[in-house]
């Protein structure tokens, strides 16, 4: 009886050593429970250390900058479009590349015509970006020659757009109905708001004729085109598919009905016009500052 009592205290049965592995291993991932002065303690701490908050804390102050939305931030870190970083994936992004329906098409746009589809006629935009460059120049080119710049947009919606292009260069603009005989009769039409001769006021006030068109809208100003025409004005164009490029002097294939893309080419137009315009300035400044150093030479 002794012998079996000692063998069974050396080796324990199967189940109690699963009892004890069991409860081992329960007690190895078991965590004691703290005391309750242990549960005080870091609440007494963090409340020494934290100050209260009041409602003034919780709200924003006023000069706190606000967050733009992502879109915004892109436009205003995006660079301008000028006439010297132009691509075709901006004039993409505008939509001058629709054109109108096939059966609108005019067969003097063929070598514009990218190619169809679903029925409506793709401009190619490397003929887009080659003639709108060549208008760039001309404009550039007229207004450091100290010529006039007219642009007219007739159309709802585009007239702010040309008077935002005229400002911009220090031009001209019509964006009302296009009165006939504006350029053929210019005395009997524009006369009475030519402003007189301050020297000689019974003088009858001369009007002049603008070096320089640029219609956004040629479709419905066909009057004003002829009227060019007659006066020997070069014209720029905004022409779609629909519409016979030869009518104009400078046609720019595009898509005369995407108010973005009629936006872009006025403001790309407008920039090269200021660039004339300030290297024109230049130009003078420079002259009579010369001019100015040659009279103190001769005083001298």
């Amino acid at each position: 009886m002794a012998s079996r009592a000692m063998l069974r205290n050396a080796v324990p049965s199967t189940g109690r050593l699963s009892y004890n592995v069991k409860k081992t291993s329960l007690r190895a991932f078991s965590t004691v429970k703290p005391s309750r002065q242990q549960q005080q303690e870091p609440a007494t701490t963090n409340e020494q250390s934290a100050p209260a908050q009041t409602l003034k804390d919780l709200v924003p102050p006023t000069d706190a900058t606000l967050k733009k939305p992502i879109w915004r931030s892109i436009a205003e870190s995006a660079e301008p479009i000028t006439p010297y970083n132009m691509s075709i994936g901006r004039l993409m992004a505008a939509g001058l590349h629709l054109g109108h329906s096939t059966s609108l098409w005019e067969p003097a746009t063929l070598p514009f015509i990218f190619g169809t589809r679903e029925g409506i006629s793709i401009i190619n935009l490397e003929h887009t970006l080659v003639y709108l460059r060549r208008a760039c120049n001309v404009a550039r080119e007229v207004a450091y020659r100290g010529g006039n710049i007219l642009f007219v947009a007739t159309r709802p919606g585009f007239q702010d757009l040309a008077v935002d292009a005229a400002r911009r260069c220090e031009g001209y603009h019509v964006s009302g109905k296009w009165i006939p005989g504006t350029l053929t009769n210019a005395q009997q039409v524009l006369g009475r708001h030519a402003t007189p001769d301050p020297n000689d006021p019974g003088k009858v006030p001369e009007t002049f004729n603008p070096d320089l068109m640029v219609l956004l809208n040629p479709l419905e100003n066909r009057i004003a085109i002829a009227e060019a025409q007659l006066n020997m004005i070069p014209v720029i164009a905004i022409t779609d598919t629909d519409y016979d490029p030869r009518r104009v002097t400078y046609p720019i294939p595009a898509n005369d009905d995407s108010i973005r893309g009629v936006e872009l080419v006025a403001k790309v137009i407008s920039t090269a016009a200021k660039d004339g315009l300030l290297r024109r300035k230049q130009l003078l400044d420079k002259k009579d500052k010369e001019a100015r150093f040659n009279r103190g030479e001769r005083r001298l």
